[in-house]
């Protein structure tokens, strides 16, 4: 295997910094440790160290692998002098059938160290385990669709048909009334469809500005439905402040659903249930609070919260807390949820504002 002694200074160990026994029990423990470890020299540009991890993660392809290789693969921009913000954080790489993550590191002025493993069973883990969170929450969107999209369908039909019936009588003026109608209520329509376009956890936010007093109206309609059958009240209070947000709206509503998913089901047969949804600004975030009066969360929980897999409901992933603050991470958000036991718990969502 490759000597991991970088300089030659009279065989002494560049860890212990003691003479070199012979046998490197270091050079073993990389050797045999499960993240793959990649070693380059960029300074004499070459190859000095990669593990059997290493060599596993790229399997077959490991004979073409060299320093132009790597750097090439890993480090597209470093040859730019464009890679130097990317040290130290995640990076993924798609290669061959495969899901690479790793994270390179600067050691020294020669050196830089990459520590790399296969993620591709975890990727697919990860998506299967969203797609069950997003089923959970699935009722609220078509029981909310079902409950909304009769009324405008109900309000364009009669529209057309007094339009119909009234043609010949009526003035340009009173047409283009009807008409903006029944366009105002197909938009309704439109934006209920869209809400069902699925996306992943994987997949880039679009960032754009959103107007978080109608977002959350919108988002108010597709879950009451829901809420009313099992007796749960649900209101906004909305501050005067926090009125654009930059977000992707898709992303927060379903950041939203697992919010009120979790509301639901902590005040599930409790009397006078309530969820409140409330807004207000700090500094350069918005902040939107989801309340309920529910059952709360003991500590010993809250420590878990964001732990994957932990969960207290017979049925759940324990991945829905782990999704939510995924999505609002991407979206340069963040999650923090506060709660007592037998009083109840509010979450609070921080978006970047406008």
């Amino acid at each position: 295997m490759p000597n991991l002694t970088f300089k030659d200074n009279d065989n002494i160990c560049p860890i212990s910094k003691i003479p070199c026994p012979g046998r490197c029990i270091y050079a073993d423990i990389m050797e045999n440790i499960d993240p793959g470890i990649i070693v380059l020299d960029i300074r004499n540009k070459k190859l000095v160290f990669q593990s059997k991890s290493a060599m596993n993660v790229f399997e077959a392809t490991i004979s073409t692998m060299d320093y132009n290789v790597f750097t090439s693969l890993l480090l597209p921009d470093f040859d730019k002098g464009l890679y130097s913000g990317e040290f130290g954080e995640a990076r993924t790489l798609h290669y061959k059938d495969r899901l690479l993550g790793y994270t390179a590191y600067i050691i020294s002025d020669e050196h830089i160290w990459i520590i790399i493993r296969d993620i591709t069973e975890k990727a697919r883990l990860e998506s299967m385990t969203e797609e069950m969170n997003t089923m959970e929450n699935i009722n609220y969107i078509f029981s909310g669709i079902r409950h909304e999209l009769g009324n405008p369908i109900n309000s364009i039909k009669m529209t057309l048909s007094v339009l119909k019936k009234k043609l010949d009588t009526y003035s340009s003026d009173t047409i283009l009334e009807y008409a903006d109608r029944a366009l105002t209520e197909i938009s309704r329509v439109e934006y209920l469809l869209q809400s069902l376009k699925s996306f992943s956890m994987f997949e880039n936010p679009i960032i754009q500005h959103v107007n978080l007093p109608d977002f959350l109206d919108r988002f108010l309609f597709l879950v009451t439905g829901d809420l009313e059958k099992i007796g749960t009240e649900i209101k906004i209070i909305s501050s005067p402040d926090p009125e654009w947000i930059s977000a992707d709206p898709r992303v927060l509503q379903q950041a939203m659903l697992n919010l009120i998913t979790n509301a639901s089901d902590a005040t599930r047969d409790k009397d006078n249930a309530e969820i409140t949804i409330s807004t207000f600004k700090t500094d350069d975030m918005i902040c939107i609070n989801v309340t309920d009066n529910g059952r709360g969360i003991s500590e010993e929980g809250q420590k878990n919260l964001f732990r994957p897999f932990y969960t207290t409901k017979p049925n759940g992933t324990g991945l829905g807390l782990v999704i939510t603050r995924k999505m609002l991470t991407r979206m340069n958000g963040h999650i923090e949820i506060q709660s007592q036991e037998n009083i109840g718990t509010t979450a609070t969502i921080s978006i970047p504002g406008t």
